[in-house]
């Protein structure tokens, strides 16, 4: 009667041990890492994922609970074959299998990221409602991100046509600089030693004509009347110049012109004749006292006799 009991006591406790292996989720886990098929894909789907796809379904077809298998099938079907809604599926059914799982965090976001995916391709991805909510959230967002990359391609074209216009505007101001500047330099520089010179009056002046008609009659007394010695004419000087037969006056000839020790420099600004007229002169005076002066060049600085 003991040995009876004692089996049956181990037959329930095999019996027990047995269930909580199946449906544990944590003592599943080592099976699960130990799987031939599962650790076979895992190695191969680096190199080909399609054959790998293939054994995480033969081992989901023997075991639909395997939760690391929908993990590396929802894997390759995001990241190698691009199968958004398989992806999405597996991530779901894992996260169904295994709330606990370590990386529940990453497979709720690549969930989202594979129904954006699909919402681009434009399917409806299988969603809860919770889910469906957070697409349109995304699908606003998107919508608004596009109106506004609109936005910004417009104002960089408007941009572009303004920078094409201000370019063509400062393509004009340089040549118009370049042609001013290329003026200029064809120019003759001015003479800034030269002040600007008075023309002398012509000979038709009325000054002229009363200077001609001064030394017109200075030639006649001249030649009628002596002047005392060592007094200066007009034209010349009488000098008392004894010779031996007697002491008739010699007068200097009419060619020479006596001039005093006086001299005058010229300053900025001053001419022959503002020099003449300072002295009560006249420009013949000047001409006559200092050979070969041209009265319209005279010069800062030069220096002429007086008469």
């Amino acid at each position: 009667m003991c040995a009876m009991w004692r089996r049956r006591s181990w037959l329930l406790a095999g019996a027990l041990a047995g269930l909580l292996a199946g449906c544990s989720p944590w003592l599943d886990a080592p099976r699960e890492d130990d799987h031939p098929l599962i650790n076979e894909a895992v190695a191969r789907k680096a190199i080909s994922p399609r054959e790998a796809s293939r054994l995480l379904e033969k081992a989901l077809e023997a075991n639909p609970k395997l939760a690391r298998a929908h993990w590396e099938l929802a894997l390759i079907s995001l990241n190698n074959t691009s199968n958004y809604a398989a992806a999405v599926y597996h991530f779901q059914k894992l996260l169904a299998l295994r709330p606990d799982w370590p990386h529940a965090n990453t497979a709720t976001q690549l969930i989202s990221q594979a129904k954006l995916e699909l919402v681009k391709e434009g399917i409806e991805p299988p969603t809860l409602p919770s889910a469906q909510r957070q697409i349109d959230r995304y699908v606003g967002e998107i919508h608004r991100l596009n109106g506004a990359l609109t936005n910004l391609q417009e104002q960089v074209r408007s941009l572009t046509v303004i920078t094409q216009q201000l370019n063509g505007q400062n393509l004009q101001l340089r040549q118009q600089l370049l042609a001013s500047a290329q003026a200029l330099a064809a120019r003759p520089a001015p003479d800034a030693t030269l002040p600007s010179i008075t023309p002398t009056p012509p000979a038709s002046s009325p000054l002229a004509v009363r200077d001609s008609r001064a030394l017109d009659a200075a030639r006649t007394n001249s030649a009628s009347v002596t002047p005392p010695p060592g007094r200066a004419t007009s034209r010349g000087v009488v000098a008392n110049n004894a010779t031996a037969g007697g002491s008739s006056p010699r007068v200097t000839p009419p060619g020479t012109y006596r001039t005093s020790s006086r001299t005058h420099t010229i300053r900025p600004g001053e001419t022959a004749f503002s020099v003449a007229k300072r002295y009560h002169l006249t420009v013949r005076d000047l001409m006559r006292a200092n050979p070969g002066l041209d009265p319209g060049k005279v010069k800062v600085g030069q220096t002429v006799r007086l008469p």
